[in-house]
């Protein structure tokens, strides 16, 4: 995990984690791997990314809205549209690999489905709950991504398409908290 930040320095972390990680396994005569879906049958690797805005020239969570019931502003509810909207182009970034979409299958709490919610683990986006007392710890969570896409395209993909739901005003889906992969 790493401490909430600016796209560009996690992005910068998450390069260093790699090297450094890489670096220490070899020194031990140890390997490591940042692939997707490393062995069949288990669970795979993720990289949920946590994303938030802040309104320019102060540190005000632009996400955050007390009277929302999922705590989410008009501002989150574009950006999380504009993510849905776009969710199959985007994991072109987000999932670079064939060995990506070996994750993203049914029965391993992987996100097989476009959609948002609170509690449901099947979904692509989930809104941790919101503290009324940690306003500026709104955010969402995005549950594609994978350790094998490049941070810095990933960043950019996202915040391109939730910004595109905010300046289209793109109307968000109603949320589904039933888990999805009961149904199949």
């Amino acid at each position: 995990d790493f401490a909430h930040e600016e796209a560009l320095r996690s992005a910068d972390d998450l390069i260093t984690a790699r090297y450094t990680l890489k670096a220490l396994a070899q020194k031990h005569g140890l390997s490591v791997t940042f692939m997707p879906k490393p062995f069949e049958g288990m669970e795979g690797s993720g990289m949920h990314i946590h994303l938030s805005l802040s309104h320019l020239g102060r540190e005000e969570n632009a996400f955050s809205d007390v009277t929302n019931e999922y705590g989410l502003s008009v501002i989150a509810r574009h950006f999380v549209a504009g993510l849905l909207h776009h969710a199959r182009g985007m994991s072109l970034i987000l999932n670079p690999l064939v060995n990506s979409y070996k994750r993203l299958v049914r029965g391993f709490e992987a996100p097989v489905y476009i959609s948002w919610a609170r509690t449901n683990r099947s979904a692509l986006i989930r809104v941790p709950r919101v503290n009324p007392q940690k306003l500026n710890t709104t955010r969402i969570e995005i549950r594609n991504p994978d350790p094998a896409c490049n941070p810095y395209l990933a960043y950019a993909v996202m915040l391109s398409c939730g910004l595109h739901g905010i300046r289209e005003k793109l109307p968000l889906p109603p949320p589904i908290e039933e888990n999805l992969l009961a149904f199949d």
